[in-house]
């Protein structure tokens, strides 16, 4: 059996106020304050890129560390483009690497690192994907899970996106805005709802950093088990 693949993702919503030079600038100069593994401290950065023709500006940093692959983008500023309130219309960045990576501490990053990118990206949302299991517990390819089905078919809902939050993950981030649309109540409720709950629920910026499971060798199992038992508590279906 292969070695479980990692993606971290860092959600944001563009600011159309920045153009992607502006944007990217700022998040260069934040990054490059951090070290490895994921910060970009010391290494050589790339110029900001252009969306060209279509309406993604895509990027890559080389990391020194084997194995680790990173890619981030833009969206596209237009005074005429009509940004939807949609996850899909998100700026991102996206970090991989094999769970089996002996040159990344698996812990670490969950605890320390990944809080320091959100902040350095200013993402209203994050979260650690564990190989395929948040894909799995909405229902694999054959989407045979009715609750997530359902929300997917309401178009009042951005399921697991801006308005909405379906799967918990090992380790995620939600904003103040998130958190209140999403759940209906703040960061620190969710904070008061979850002490002696969960590994660690903290305060990240206006919004919460949650630690479910830092365990590199989570079972699938043990991912529903952890859904299942925290999404009451905060009155997720």
């Amino acid at each position: 059996m292969s070695a479980a693949d990692i993606e971290l993702w860092i959600y944001a919503r563009p600011d159309g106020a920045l153009t992607i030079d502006q944007r990217h600038a700022e998040v260069m100069d934040r990054m490059s304050r951090i070290g490895a593994p994921l910060g970009f401290a010391g290494l050589e950065l790339p110029a900001a890129p252009s969306c060209g023709d279509g309406l993604v500006a895509t990027y890559t940093v080389k990391l020194p560390i084997r194995g680790l692959r990173f890619v981030g983008d833009y969206a596209y500023r237009g005074e005429r483009y009509i940004y939807k309130d949609r996850a899909s219309y998100d700026e991102h960045l996206r970090f991989v690497f094999k769970i089996s990576n002996k040159a990344i501490d698996y812990g670490l990053v969950v605890n320390e690192f990944l809080p320091k990118v959100v902040e350095a990206f200013k993402g209203y949302k994050a979260q650690v994907s564990y190989d395929l299991y948040g894909l799995y517990y909405q229902g694999g390819l054959n989407d045979d899970n009715s609750i997530y089905n359902r929300l997917r078919e309401d178009e009042a809902v951005d399921v697991d996106g801006r308005n909405n939050i379906y799967t918990l993950y090992p380790a995620q981030f939600w904003d103040a805005a998130l958190c209140q649309r999403a759940l209906g109540y703040g960061p620190d409720k969710v904070i008061a709802r979850l002490q002696g709950k969960c590994l660690m629920a903290e305060r990240l910026m206006d919004g919460v950093y949650l630690v479910l499971n830092d365990d590199p060798s989570i079972s699938y199992e043990a991912f529903v088990e952890m859904n299942e038992r925290i999404k009451p508590i905060l009155g997720l279906v």
